[in-house]
């Protein structure tokens, strides 16, 4: 399903997103990592009521070979993922993932912990729902399993003191959701199930962070 074939004049959201992540680069750099510090997820700084970190984690590609990376999948796969989708659903399943991968670093990493993988969380994301999409249509998901099974062991391997991997499952395991959501909604306001599914995810994500604070 979210696999389709390119359609023309396709992917317009796809190459906004990957210019956005060279544009944080580009900035990140030219402020000498100002921008970067003030967008990437950070324990501490969600702690401290800076929740906007939650989201602009996603757009923050702090790195050059992180930045091509994630350029590079997008431009791989993100393309056909929204020519299924369309813009908006696209970049809402983006953003969700996102938000479900801070919210575990969040929920149970370490007070320290800073992530600056947050678009590389939202493009497992992409990747897990793409595979909910084509379990929907009775495709053959053994390939894209195989590739998240081996992202999330990739980053348990060499980065897991960083927690790291804590995004990896988190944005996985909300990508899926998101894509159960938006495959399996029934045609019948089709638009309306989408859309609240998608907030409540969003809300789930959130009170889940706030509770987490209040309780101390």
């Amino acid at each position: 399903m979210f696999g389709a074939a390119l359609k023309p004049g396709g992917g317009t959201a796809t190459k906004i997103l990957m210019g956005v992540l060279v544009a944080t680069w580009a900035l990140n750099l030219i402020t000498r990592g100002l921008l970067g510090g003030l967008f990437v997820m950070s324990n501490e700084a969600v702690a401290a009521g800076q929740f906007w970190r939650l989201i602009t984690s996603s757009f923050a590609s702090v790195g050059l070979f992180a930045t091509l990376l994630n350029v590079l999948v997008l431009w791989l796969v993100g393309r056909a993922i929204e020519s299924e989708l369309g813009g908006w659903r696209f970049l809402a399943l983006y953003v969700t993932a996102g938000l479900g991968a801070t919210t575990m670093c969040f929920l149970l990493g370490p007070s320290w912990l800073v992530s600056a993988s947050g678009a590389a969380f939202s493009i497992i994301g992409l990747l897990a729902a793409n595979a909910i999409g084509k379990l929907k249509t009775h495709e053959d998901i053994r390939g894209d399993i195989s590739l998240l099974v081996l992202l999330i062991l990739y980053s348990l391997l060499v980065g897991f003191s960083s927690f790291g991997w804590l995004g990896m499952i988190g944005g996985a395991l909300v990508g899926a959701l998101v894509g159960v959501i938006l495959a399996y909604a029934p045609r019948s306001n089709r638009t309306a199930i989408q859309v609240f599914g998608l907030l409540g995810v969003t809300l789930a994500c959130l009170v889940a962070v706030v509770a987490k604070i209040a309780l101390g």
